[in-house]
């Protein structure tokens, strides 16, 4: 099993994490997921920073959307969405596996 495999089997698609944002950039904000070291994406293309994102060291809760694994290990991300729908659909959210 490849360590990718391995991410996406420990942290699947729909499952909800809680997160610390640590940065914002043009294109979203990063959040950094207690006990995983890769970091998290939430991407806000429409918004510009000083509108709605959330504090740099405030805490929220995602769901991960998908896992990239490009060739350069340091860009590996989450990508999560902060979606209300996404969060309060039961069906949708997995228990967080450590």
């Amino acid at each position: 099993m490849t360590p990718s495999d391995e991410v996406k089997k420990h942290f699947p698609r729909g499952t909800k994490v809680s997160g610390v944002v640590r940065s914002h950039c043009p294109f979203g904000y990063f959040i950094n997921i207690p006990g995983i070291e890769i970091p998290g994406l939430v991407e806000t293309m429409e918004l510009k920073p000083s509108e709605k994102y959330p504090d740099i060291g405030s805490e929220i809760e995602a769901v991960i959307i998908d896992f990239r694994d490009p060739i350069e290990p340091l860009r590996r991300q989450f990508r999560l969405t902060v979606n209300p729908m996404a969060l309060a659909n039961p069906g949708l959210i997995k228990p967080l596996q450590a």
